[in-house]
């Protein structure tokens, strides 16, 4: 028992002496302490991502088309995109007005939600953000059985912070982990109590990446509850990043999420490196290569690089 004892010894004496002459070795030619030099990987993370909707001259969605179909241009020179999604998983944000005014388009609201969800392609994620007023971040990256179980335990109250709504929205779509994404904004009125401003909101907006579907609801009767100062920045929101606005009744809640869910579907995903990397505002040009036919293209035609 001494003797293996004694062996055990001189082994783990014999190992610690190989190791200091290893690190000696290192020290000597790395003088100073420095460390080795390393391989280094460079990752280029300037990938931009362009939601393209298509159709046709009577406003029917164009299917099938292919990476070669695509002529996109970024700040005038030819770019060559590099992937492009289309009928797979979505990454959408609802920011969803909950202010006292929509208890009469609530129920309204629950059929049209739980109808988008039951037909969204498998593996998309969705994100809730609520706003009376204040904003607040509800659920982040959930599947769609998992957000309507949340939506529905809540109730409307409080008044209307739609810009601050619209500002965390847009930053919980820098999350996002697919890349065709989409934010839908629903509401029934103008701001009244946010802490951010229009411009703010106007600026924001075309830093991200992503398609916003604006979705004004008006009362039942003759008066709206959305002046023109309201209507201009949900359509403008809209127009800016290629998605659509629309002003529907609750009544038409329903029918106008299915409309927003078929278009998502449909669209295009384009996604390129782009030849200039400098900061700041960039100009984005697409055009299907080679068409005769009148076509309508809906996209973000402007994005800011930082």
């Amino acid at each position: 028992m001494r003797f293996s004892n004694y062996s055990n010894s001189r082994m783990l004496s014999a190992a610690w002496v190989l190791m200091m002459i290893g690190y000696s070795v290192q020290a000597q030619s790395n003088p100073e302490g420095t460390r080795p030099e390393l391989d280094v990987v460079t990752v280029d993370t300037s990938l931009v991502t362009i939601n393209v909707s298509v159709r046709d001259h009577k406003n029917r969605q164009l299917p099938d088309l292919k990476l070669e179909d695509f002529h996109v241009t970024d700040q005038g020179k030819i770019v060559r995109p590099e992937f492009l999604d289309s009928q797979g998983p979505l990454s959408i944000v609802f920011v969803i007005d909950v202010s006292s005014s929509m208890r009469g388009h609530w129920q309204e609201l629950k059929s049209g939600l739980k109808k988008f969800l039951a037909k969204e392609p498998e593996g998309s994620d969705y994100t809730l953000i609520t706003f009376n007023e204040r904003a607040q971040l509800v659920t982040s990256s959930t599947d769609a059985k998992r957000l309507w179980e949340t939506f529905k335990t809540l109730r409307p109250y409080g008044e209307t912070a739609l810009y601050d709504g619209l500002l965390l929205g847009l930053e919980a779509l820098e999350q996002a982990p697919q890349r065709h994404k989409a934010l839908v904004l629903l509401s029934d009125g103008e701001d009244n109590s946010s802490q951010a401003g229009l411009a703010m909101v106007e600026h924001q907006t075309l830093r991200h990446h992503a398609t916003i579907y604006s979705v004004g609801i008006t009362f039942e009767g003759i008066l709206s509850s959305y002046q023109p100062d309201g209507k201009k920045l949900l359509t403008q929101l809209a127009a800016a990043t290629g998605g659509l606005v629309q002003f529907p009744k609750s009544s038409g809640l329903p029918t106008v999420l299915d409309s927003i869910r078929a278009d998502l579907s449909n669209q295009y995903s384009l996604s390129y490196y782009p030849p200039e990397k400098t900061p700041g505002w960039h100009r984005v040009e697409v055009n299907i290569a080679q068409s005769t036919s009148r076509l309508k293209l809906r996209y973000q035609e402007r994005y800011q690089m930082r």
